[in-house]
């Protein structure tokens, strides 16, 4: 078995198997996932229209495709590959992915929040 504190998780997001993910409307791969759930990191495949009050900080980069973005009482902007992103716990975004919008994506829960 493997030291926790020596393990690095790591996988290809082209080549990695992805679990269905009805909620986004695609596909979600973790990569990991902390202990108390406050911290997660992986790869999504989503696509469609939808809106999201943000339930934790969220910083993403796209790999493939493109998305339109819409902040609640703010900007809007088109994301595509090779852009990033950082949302706000609370914010609300809407989000408009083409077919094949792939990001990386890191989201953050802080002891405050819990």
């Amino acid at each position: 078995m493997s030291n926790p504190d020596t393990h690095v998780p790591r996988f290809n997001v082209f080549s990695a198997d992805y679990e269905p993910s009805p909620e986004w409307g695609g596909h979600k791969r973790f990569l990991y996932e902390s202990e108390d759930g406050a911290r997660k990191a992986g790869s999504f495949k989503e696509s469609g229209k939808f809106t999201e009050v943000m339930p934790f900080d969220e910083f993403f980069y796209v790999v493939a495709g493109s998305t339109k973005v819409s902040i609640e009482g703010g900007e809007s902007f088109e994301l595509g590959v090779g852009d990033c992103v950082y949302f706000r716990k609370g914010m609300t975004v809407h989000f408009d992915h083409a077919a094949d919008f792939h990001d990386v994506a890191v989201l953050m829960t802080y002891d405050d929040d819990v």
